[in-house]
């Protein structure tokens, strides 16, 4: 059976998801986590895509993006294959690190934009990594409702005039 293609458009918001292959951390450590975030930041500067909200758990991510141009599968084929390649040299591992291609789901409106930034950041909560979302460093939530933890990887201006 053939694989869903996934919609490409310019100038839209995506809710992504990926997870480690059979459910295994891909995020083992905070050097992991700042590898993550890194090449993150490198894919959207080198694709133009703005990240609105990440969530780095143990063995998944979440990221709320905007693209400028309609090539959402190469922006993250790059992040995957850039990331595990990584990883894999870090860790001295061999394979799959990734449980697949990555979940993508359209937002349909602007208007959902708040609602997935509560949506994404709430993971942590409910997976009961932590119980206040303010001391999670490996998500956008610090630094957009506190301003902590800011740096070049992630805007929360451009988040605050969406929402």
């Amino acid at each position: 059976m053939a694989r869903p293609l996934h919609i490409d458009q310019g100038d839209t918001f995506y809710h992504i998801i990926n997870h480690g292959n059979e459910r295994r951390a891909i995020f083992r450590d905070d050097a992991d986590r700042e590898g993550g975030l890194a090449r993150l930041s490198r894919c959207g500067q080198r694709f133009e895509v703005d990240v609105f909200a990440y969530v780095l758990m143990g063995n998944h991510y979440h990221l709320l993006v905007k693209t400028h141009q309609a090539h959402l599968s190469r922006e993250m084929q790059w992040l995957d294959v850039a990331y595990s390649t990584w990883h894999n040299a870090r860790h001295h591992r061999r394979g799959h690190l990734l449980l697949g291609r990555f979940k993508s789901f359209l937002v349909p409106e602007t208007s959902h934009v708040y609602y997935l930034l509560l949506y994404i950041h709430r993971n942590l909560l409910r997976a009961r990594i932590v119980t206040q979302l303010a001391d999670y460093r490996w998500s956008s939530y610090p630094p957009l409702s506190y301003g902590r933890l800011r740096s070049d990887r992630f805007d929360s201006q451009l988040v605050y005039r969406y929402c």
